[in-house]
């Protein structure tokens, strides 16, 4: 994907972009190019990136460095190019297990107790496998800066049923194409 093509390209308006907070705080400011660069993909591909709520808390108290009276992350779901997803159905046990085995993963990977994973790393798979399962989406790329969290939500939905149906995407490697 190095043109900055999408993943799953040969799938047209199937795909599901979830995103994490580090996609958007590599970009920056809004004024930052790197930014405006994400704006400018998203709208050329008519991509709408996903965030789970946690997501969006942590974006939405960062302080106002931007437009005034709005964060960054406010004036993308204004415009239209980011939504936040509704909170998962925590009673759901594909989702309970996925959340799991995402934190699982991260846990094993990077040596870190499972009680120091972060929420919204698991939340990441438990909007992934909700899409997929109410066939909101045939496919969901996960856009992260964190690699662990990336290939542990692969894993997860690998695990559960929802193979090739899901591809991570390295943020810092897709802000790179796209700038």
């Amino acid at each position: 994907m190095a043109d900055g093509s999408v993943p799953f390209d040969d799938v047209d308006g199937s795909v599901t972009w979830i995103a994490d907070s580090g996609l958007f705080i590599a970009c920056g400011r809004q004024q930052n190019n790197k930014y405006t660069a994400l704006e400018r993909f998203a709208r050329r591909n008519d991509i709408t990136f996903v965030i789970p709520q946690r997501v969006y808390d942590e974006l939405g108290g960062a302080p106002d460095r931007s437009t005034p009276g709005q964060t960054p992350i406010n004036s993308a779901i204004d415009a239209g190019w980011v939504a936040v997803a509704d909170e998962p159905d925590y009673t759901d046990s594909t989702v309970s297990r996925v959340m799991d085995d995402v934190r699982s993963y991260i846990a094993t990977s990077s040596n870190r107790d499972e009680d120091q994973i972060e929420k919204a790393d698991t939340a990441l798979g438990a909007v992934a496998v909700e899409r997929l399962s109410n066939n909101d989406a045939e496919f969901v790329a996960v856009v992260t800066t964190d690699t662990d969290a990336g290939k542990g939500v692969v894993a997860a939905l690998t695990a559960n049923g929802f193979e090739d149906r899901v591809q991570f995407k390295d943020g810092f490697e897709l802000i790179d194409e796209i700038v």
